[in-house]
């Protein structure tokens, strides 16, 4: 019997679910939506049966568990502690009960994290030992892995550059704080930026582009991108001017060897990517501008999945490229 792990990264959309060989090679993988309103239990029984399904598929042996889930979380206690887009999923013992069910070890990460984690296994992050990874979605999240180790911190609470102070009179951020990161880059934070011009009267093709501009998304403001308009344009660079300032503090402080930016906001390509590398230079002067190494997610919206599988290859066999510190 073939023995595999289970990697789960769960989302406030969906869930993904990819079972691998205890080599890392991936045979399987499912999505299915949360359905968050139908509450944690629903959503755990769903991606039980998805697992089981899967083992059946062949004669597996299911070894492990890695999961990552949106912060906040208590990774000692193995809990998924309401986040802001699982509210009701308090205090969820996501560990427990996986390990009841499948009789293996489970453990439970940040979902940043685990994506830092895909990176540096799977993803662009190989051939490096310190990187720092972040994700610009619907929010914005970080993980750093320092010396081939991942970095927690206390309260696990390191990586979280999205609740960094960039605009300290600007808008409060869910976290509490006044102008986070966040809050001006984050994908529902670019299309609120668009909206609110809309209404104070300027002139966008953007409101054309959508039945009513409460539909409008950061994509769409990123395609107004590339059909020049000005509105959207400014948009958009005052996103790359603050997110290279965000980025910029992040390689001071860390001097991680590459950046690796993920998430929905990052699929713009090279309309995000050719202003981060020429801006964030003018704000870093302690690592040469030939040092500074930022770089797209080479496993894009499966980071966190990859990563998830990797942290569960971890729990039976630690190898040459662990990110857990012994």
């Amino acid at each position: 019997m073939k023995k595999v792990v289970a990697g789960i990264d769960i989302g406030g959309t969906n869930i993904s679910i990819a079972v691998a060989e205890t080599g890392g090679e991936v045979v399987s993988k499912r999505q299915l939506p949360t359905q968050s309103s139908l509450g944690p239990f629903s959503a755990f029984d769903k991606m039980s049966e998805a697992i089981e399904k899967m083992l059946a598929e062949e004669p597996f042996d299911l070894e492990a568990v890695g999961v990552g889930s949106p912060s906040p979380i208590d990774v000692r206690k193995g809990l998924i502690m309401s986040p802001s887009n699982l509210l009701e999923w308090a205090e969820f013992p996501i560990v427990d009960l996986l390990n009841d069910r499948f009789g293996v070890p489970v453990k439970l990460e940040n979902d940043a994290n685990a994506a830092a984690v895909g990176e540096y296994i799977y993803g662009a992050g190989r051939g490096y030992r310190n990187i720092f990874y972040l994700t610009v979605s619907t929010g914005i999240g970080g993980g750093i892995i320092i010396d081939g180790n991942l970095y927690h911190g206390i309260s696990t609470a390191a990586g979280e550059i999205g609740h960094t102070i960039i605009q300290p009179d600007g808008i409060r951020c869910n976290c509490g704080s006044r102008g986070c990161l966040e809050t001006i880059c984050a994908g529902v934070h670019i299309a609120r930026r668009a909206r609110e011009r809309l209404e104070n009267g300027e002139a966008s093709i953007l409101s054309g582009m959508v039945s009513d501009i409460d539909s409008i998304t950061a994509r769409t403001v990123v395609d107004a991108v590339q059909q020049g308009d000005p509105l959207a344009t400014a948009i958009w660079d005052e996103t790359c001017h603050f997110l290279a300032i965000g980025i910029a503090n992040v390689i001071t402080l860390v001097a991680p060897e590459i950046v690796i930016v993920g998430g929905g906001v990052a699929a713009a390509g090279d309309l995000l990517f050719v202003q981060l590398r020429k801006r964030v230079p003018h704000f870093v002067s302690m690592v040469p501008a030939d040092k500074i190494n930022i770089v797209p997610a080479r496993l894009g919206t499966e980071s966190g999945l990859y990563g998830a599988v990797a942290i569960a290859r971890e729990l039976i066999s630690p190898n040459s490229r662990s990110i857990y510190a012994t």
